[in-house]
């Protein structure tokens, strides 16, 4: 198991909960394939189309892309530097690809797609679980 995570956030904090609005168009997009369980936690398989939003692109066939599962959720905490450790800070409407190990370097299309979608500006990073 890898020690970070992708995450996609809003860059500002957001009150209103859109995920299902995220679930809908993720799903019409082909980004989110099936629920199914990831480790046991409700997740969503990689779609089809989930690859054409990230860099290399490994095509979408890839044993390694049909391993990534999705997780939307309403909140979710993050990690960040903080005085000499790291501080935890909750944020809204958060996507998250389980099952990587850093193989994803540039996700500008994701955190467009993910900006267009909700209408709040996103950011995505890898972060320590």
């Amino acid at each position: 198991m890898s020690d970070i995570i992708l995450k996609f956030w809003p860059k500002n904090d957001v009150a209103e909960i859109k995920a299902e609005l995220l679930i809908e168009q993720l799903s019409e997009l082909k980004i989110i394939g099936e629920e199914s369980l990831f480790r046991g936690n409700p997740a969503y398989k990689s779609g089809i189309d989930f690859n054409d939003y990230f860099e290399p692109n490994l095509g979408k066939d890839n044993g390694y892309i049909n391993s990534l599962y999705i997780k939307i959720a309403e909140s979710d905490y993050g990690v960040i530097p903080g005085e000499g450790d790291f501080e935890y800070i909750d944020r809204n409407n958060v996507v998250s690809i389980l099952g990587g190990d850093g193989t994803l370097d540039i996700w500008n299309r994701m955190v467009e797609m993910l900006t267009k979608i909700t209408g709040d500006e996103y950011q995505g990073g890898w972060e320590l679980l």
